[in-house]
């Protein structure tokens, strides 16, 4: 009943993978588990909610397909990011000499983590349309940004390493949002579509 559901109801699929990542957030208990597990948190949130556009008959294997490239993508960024640190020299900003390198490798890395794992997931799931879903990541992560920004006390190049985790969780919740958005792309327009002719 509820799978019928799902299918059914296009907008209900899009906002269900971002809640579940709120839920799941929110049940554990402390930062250092949200590390570890926010990959495991993002692949479930979304392969769950749209199954039915796994490619692969399977439905269980597909998850795990999507789980594991959920963490190798997030493992080989990691990876890629350190590298960079460890050899691009220092940035300063000229007023104040605060070193921004980090913030905007974290930054860059994001966007690129996003788009790279959406690469990955097209070859797992129908997408109708993959450059619309780039557009759809790449306004999504600046919604990212945009929120670190306002929530952060200081200036956004100034948030931090204490609010890493603030930043990865920000991420999961929009690109789940893309992600599913991207994968229901074609009931969004047939709605968007239905919605002008019922105006005109």
């Amino acid at each position: 009943m509820s799978k019928s559901i799902l299918r059914k109801n296009k907008k209900l699929k899009i906002l269900l993978s971002p809640l579940l990542v709120i839920l799941a957030v929110i049940l554990l208990p402390s930062a250092g588990m949200a590390l570890i597990f926010l990959p495991l948190i993002f692949a479930l949130a979304v392969s769950l909610v749209n199954s039915n556009h796994l490619k692969v008959r399977s439905k269980p294997l597909g998850v795990m397909i999507a789980i594991g490239q959920s963490y190798g993508v997030f493992l080989g960024m990691a990876i890629v990011l350190y590298i960079l640190d460890e050899f691009m020299p220092e940035m300063y900003m000229s007023a104040n000499r605060f070193d921004y390198k980090g913030i905007a490798l974290v930054t860059i890395g994001g966007y690129l983590a996003g788009l790279l794992l959406f690469y990955f997931y097209s070859f797992l799931f129908r997408v109708e349309n993959l450059r619309i879903s780039f557009l759809y990541i790449t306004v999504c992560y600046i919604f990212v940004v945009a929120v670190m920004h306002i929530f952060s006390k200081n200036e956004f190049l100034q948030f931090g390493v204490e609010k890493f985790t603030s930043f990865l969780i920000s991420w999961l919740i929009f690109m789940s949002f893309a992600y599913s958005l991207s994968m229901n792309d074609e009931g969004m327009f047939k709605f968007l579509k239905k919605d002008w002719d019922s105006k005109n």
